[in-house]
């Protein structure tokens, strides 16, 4: 196998390819100066200037109507408000579900009614009327209760399915009521619907979900028990409070203190330990709120009672991981950058390590095009114009021969990633410095990692490489069923615009993208890139990293071993029969 990938190797430096694609890099480098322009990561750094005095009254404040102690308090009752809002909303829709469905069933008892007593025409259809009016006036209530995104209250079925159902089984109602019909048809038609719609629908309105905020639940978050999680933020808040307040008090006890401005420095540290502190816990306690009053349904259920469309499962759980790593690590947000995304630094201001990731990620689509290209042509190629005869009459193995060419490939792709990330790195630094925080991800939405930026864009890296992988193993397979190479490299060439294509279309990270493979095969996405919300536009849509409902580790090595090894175990055996 060494001789066929030294062989091949020489071939693929040999053609142009490889000098088209390093023309191609220095472009994307020089275009991206110019065009990458993030939005800055929010700095929430409270910058103390002027007198002691100053500086206590407006940010530290007596500690009871005034001042960024107050600060948390605040935010705990919006936090709770907040929670108390979604309740009070949902259940108001209830009873409008409630008043409906009893409006609607009042009508069809009076219909019903009409095939027993001594109903003339006109009666029928004018309770027949009734009938179909208390059905809209229902359908609305319900479609508002689906659909009621601005005022922040979402009624759900207990699943898509279910609203699916309903919708079915209210254009069966519409049909068979709509129907002018004399005493005999009426008894017919109201058998019909108690014996094949009305269980249903009663099954679905009773799957209706109203989330309960129990008294208990909200006691727990903001009672002043020992062991309740509001009661341990308010002692660590009142210790840095504390260290605040004795830190002013020598300073005015002692001026000189602060005649080099490390005091002053240590002030601002402690002022926004504080601050950040409050903001990070409010949304922790907000999360776990939320997360009680919709304690009986599924995770995935309660993002979609909140409305929480554009934030996935994987999402929400990898922001409380976060909140629970800087509390118990007595770090706050501004002590980590972010991973590595686009649309947004992971700074406070734009880095080498940013920008590269930027290019990378558009060179990424030139890489696997690049890949895709050569695999095809190594083989599919090959045996069209009649070069791969003279490694058939050799003492090499068919299986070596097809893999030694994919290794050969593999190898060419992979020197060129690392020499692209080199270079985006060094002209990142020149442009614009290395300065980072140290960068706190979540893996896999269950475990808090801090990494230096150099580290992410390794993992970046690795996952483009195991990308690169997957479409080869595509692209082999294709060249080898395939008698014509172009054949090969367009449909190949196809999929993948499909593929990039897909999630800017389709964009919803609930969307059945969910259940389609290659939105899983990503493993740069599982470090928290995707947390960090991306502008709305078409370049950071298309390069963005996107997580959808299911995502995890687990699943995405899954598709991608089974998508290489069933492809490659396919090519070999079809090039073993090939006629070359």
């Amino acid at each position: 196998m060494f001789k066929v990938v030294s062989a091949e190797l020489k071939k693929i430096v040999a053609k142009p390819g490889v000098y088209i694609l390093a023309i191609l890099l220095a472009a994307i480098l020089v275009l991206g100066v110019f065009i990458y322009e993030p939005t800055l990561y929010e700095d929430n750094t409270i910058t103390l200037y002027g007198d002691f005095d100053t500086q206590y009254s407006d940010y530290i404040g007596d500690g009871v109507t005034s001042g960024i102690k107050v600060l948390y308090d605040d935010l705990i009752t919006d936090a709770t408000n907040n929670v108390s809002s979604y309740v009070e909303d949902n259940t108001t829709t209830e009873d409008r579900v409630n008043s409906a469905y009893a409006e609607f069933e009042e009508e069809y008892r009076a219909y019903k009614e009409c095939a027993t007593n001594d109903s003339d025409t006109a009666y029928i259809n004018y309770t027949r009327q009734n009938l179909l009016n208390s059905l809209s006036g229902l359908n609305t209530v319900v479609s508002n209760a689906i659909n009621a995104t601005s005022s922040g209250s979402y009624l759900l079925l207990t699943s898509t399915d279910n609203y699916r159902n309903y919708n079915s089984m209210y254009d069966e109602m519409v049909r068979i009521f709509n129907v002018t019909a004399n005493k005999e048809q009426i008894a017919e038609i109201c058998y019909n619907f108690e014996q094949n719609i009305q269980p249903q629908l009663d099954s679905i309105f009773n799957s209706f979900i109203y989330p309960i905020l129990s008294d208990e639940t909200i006691y727990r978050y903001t009672s002043t028990n020992e062991d309740s999680r509001l009661t341990i933020q308010t002692n660590r808040l009142n210790e840095i409070h504390s260290q605040i307040v004795e830190l002013n008090q020598n300073v005015q006890e002692n001026p000189t203190m602060d005649s080099d401005g490390s005091a002053r420095v240590e002030l601002a540290r402690l002022v926004n330990l504080y601050a950040s502190t409050a903001r990070t816990y409010s949304n922790l306690v907000r999360n776990e709120l939320l997360s009680n009053a919709f304690s009986f349904t599924t995770t995935s259920e309660q993002l979609n009672l909140l409305f929480l469309d554009v934030e996935s499962e994987y999402n929400s759980n990898s922001q409380l991981i976060k909140y629970n790593y800087l509390f118990e690590n007595n770090k706050t947000e501004d002590d980590f950058a972010n991973p590595l995304t686009i649309g947004v630094t992971s700074n406070h201001q734009i880095n080498a390590y940013d920008y590269a990731y930027f290019i990378l990620k558009l060179f990424s689509f030139i890489l696997i095009v690049y890949a895709i290209m050569t695999t095809i042509h190594a083989i599919s190629g090959e045996v069209k114009d009649g070069s791969m005869r003279y490694f058939a009459i050799r003492p090499v193995s068919r299986n070596n021969i097809i893999f030694g060419k994919l290794f050969a490939v593999f190898i060419m792709t992979f020197i060129m990633t690392l020499f692209s990330a080199v270079i985006a790195l060094l002209v990142g630094g020149a442009v614009y410095g290395f300065y980072s925080l140290p960068i706190l991800t979540i893996f896999n939405s269950s475990v808090a990692i801090t990494m230096h930026p150099i580290v992410m864009i390794f993992v970046f890296l690795v996952s483009l490489l195991i990308e690169i992988l997957v479409y080869m193993a595509i692209a082999g397979l294709l060249a080898c069923l395939l008698k014509s190479d172009l054949l090969a490299v367009t449909i190949m060439l196809v999929f993948y615009i499909i593929n990039v294509i897909l999630p800017i279309a389709f964009g919803g990270i609930n969307s059945w993208l969910a259940f389609y493979p290659f939105s899983h095969i990503s493993l740069y996405a599982l470090f928290g890139s995707s947390i960090y919300a991306v502008e709305d536009n078409l370049l950071n849509n298309m390069l963005g990293e996107k997580i959808y409902a299911g995502s995890n580790i687990g699943l995405t090595l899954v598709i991608v071993l089974v998508i290489i090894i069933v492809c490659n175990f396919i090519s070999s055996r079809i090039f073993k029969k090939k006629e070359l």
